[in-house]
């Protein structure tokens, strides 16, 4: 078991007590008014309860493009990092080349040159035996950005890993508590409490 911290980031609606109860939330494939959400609101890897992979960085930076108006909290859980309930794209070769495989079968049968994620997630889940809890993956921009670390030779560098991300897609590999740990305003909570406190 490896636990290791993750993050969800959340509007900041003043109302602390009820994300502690209620926390972590759910993110749906359609807004409230049954609208599909679209661009950097739309789940790309499905509906489930999404979070950052141990840096908070990355869920302040994901606060700051999203939710820039109202503002937003930080909260945090733990999970298995090791469980074998977790499809790991990003620290499991053989989940990334299936997932890889699987996108190129559906290219070749769709006769296109570029697939989208949620469209190969969509059948791995539907038609591969798909029996995992979440999934963990590492998007990258088009333009790679590489680290200043070279390999002898200097032909090669390190890979920069950059905002991994974490859909749950139940509650079976958390580990309690869930606890705000952040606001926007750049405040620090001072206070632990978990998600079944009432």
């Amino acid at each position: 078991m490896k636990e290791t911290t993750i993050y969800q980031t959340l509007e900041d609606r003043s109302n602390d007590e009820e994300v502690l109860a209620h926390g972590p939330y759910w993110c749906h494939l359609h807004d409230v008014n049954g609208k599909k959400k679209e661009g950097a609101r739309e789940p790309w890897l499905g509906p489930g309860y999404y979070f950052w992979d141990t840096r908070i960085a990355d869920a302040r930076w994901w606060g700051e493009t999203i939710y820039q108006e109202k503002g937003y909290i930080i909260c945090q859980l733990r999970y298995d990092a090791h469980s074998p309930s977790l499809f790991d794209m990003v620290g499991d070769l053989a989940h990334y080349d299936e997932f890889m495989s699987l996108a190129r079968q559906i290219q070749e049968r769709r006769r296109t040159k570029t697939i989208s994620f949620p469209i190969v997630l969509a059948y791995l889940k539907r038609h591969a035996g798909f029996s995992y809890k979440a999934i963990r993956v590492c998007p990258h921009p088009p333009k790679f950005i590489s680290t200043n670390i070279t390999f002898p030779g200097s032909r090669i560098t390190v890979a920069r890993l950059d905002k991994v991300q974490l859909c749950f897609f139940d509650k079976s590999l958390f580990i309690e508590p869930f606890e705000i740990v952040e606001r926007s305003a750049g405040l620090s909570i001072q206070f632990e409490y978990s998600s079944k406190q009432k």
